[in-house]
């Protein structure tokens, strides 16, 4: 039987990578490990990277389910430090922190229209 550790590299496309890459570096703060024309890889903590390369579609008002089939969730030690944090650099949630099964989440929404989350394990 396979027993996962975790999520090691999530991949996302972006229709305007430059753009996207600063993004989520600068607001929403993860350190970058490597750029180029074609790729830029993210740390997304306890070694799990985070890759975006080029190829992409964005959608002005937030994918659909069907044009964004996967959503990933970022685990961080509290949800509300992270909204004030991500507040403070102009990026508000899309929703109110839920929980439900002993994990709490928040949803945004990049520039691109991907939707993605926080998670804790407080709830």
């Amino acid at each position: 039987m396979i027993q996962p550790l975790g999520v090691a590299w999530v991949g996302l496309h972006a229709e305007n990578l430059p753009a996207l890459a600063d993004f989520y570096a600068k607001t929403v703060g993860f350190l970058v490990v490597e750029c180029s024309d074609h790729m830029c890889m993210l740390d997304a903590g306890r070694g799990a990277r985070l890759e975006l390369w080029g190829k992409g579609a964005s959608s002005p008002s937030g994918k659909t389910s069907r044009q964004q089939p996967l959503l990933v969730g970022f685990l961080v030690e509290r949800l509300e430090s992270v909204v004030e944090e991500l507040r403070g650099r102009g990026l508000e949630p899309d929703t109110p922190i839920d929980s439900y099964a002993g994990t709490r989440w928040i949803y945004y929404t990049d520039p691109e229209g991907n939707r993605f989350e926080f998670k804790d394990l407080h709830g």
